[in-house]
């Protein structure tokens, strides 16, 4: 969730539902306008790790451990914009826990990737997905609220992060929040792509 760009690990919660209003009402002003933008989940039936292409480049978190709570602990793994190099390819590769394709090119577009590595693997299913997000500061936590469309289905998205998992936990007891099923975005839209299938 988070646009910094330090390497950090953080711990992330988040919800998906059909009208989440009353929550996000509680997190108080956003700080910004509403960030559109369309995107393409690799979603992983292999592995846990988020996996998106925004804006011209390609991020990767890794899901370092899950907590007794529920909580995730997440790390940025990788980011490049496209076009590739060779050597930015095989570290794509890596980040998303996939062996390294044959490097035949210098440089390597999006079809590139997309022909390369995800035709390759019969694991990762690329999902588009439209968002409509907004970015607020609740608790000491950075936190988003965000409008998905994945085909048809339209959905709700309510996330709260932080370095500090205390302070996380202390920011979701307060939006009585702390009780309900953590659900990570690649999960949530794998679960909305089946549905609007």
């Amino acid at each position: 969730m988070s646009d910094a760009a330090s390497d950090e690990p953080r711990w992330e919660w988040r919800i998906f539902g059909a009208d989440l209003a009353l929550l996000e009402a509680q997190l108080g002003y956003p700080l910004d306008a509403p960030h559109r933008s369309d995107e393409i989940y690799l979603v992983n039936s292999a592995t846990p790790h988020s996996a998106k292409i925004r804006d011209g480049a390609l991020e990767v978190k890794r899901l370092l451990r899950v907590d007794g709570d529920g909580l995730e602990l997440w790390r940025p793994a990788f980011r490049a914009e496209f076009p590739f190099s060779a050597d930015q390819l095989a570290r794509a590769a890596a980040a998303l826990a996939l062996p390294s394709p044959p490097l035949r090119a210098q440089t390597y577009e999006r079809g590139d990737f997309f022909s390369e590595i995800v035709a390759r693997c019969r694991a990762l299913r690329p999902i588009a997905v439209r968002k409509s997000r907004r970015r607020y500061a609740f608790r000491g936590c950075a936190a988003e609220a965000v409008r998905v469309q994945i085909g048809a289905v339209p959905l709700c998205s309510v996330a709260v992060e932080s370095a500090d998992a205390a302070r996380l936990r202390e920011a979701l007891r307060a939006l009585g929040a702390d009780a309900r099923l953590n659900v990570n975005f690649p999960k949530g839209v794998e679960r909305a792509a089946a549905l609007a299938a």
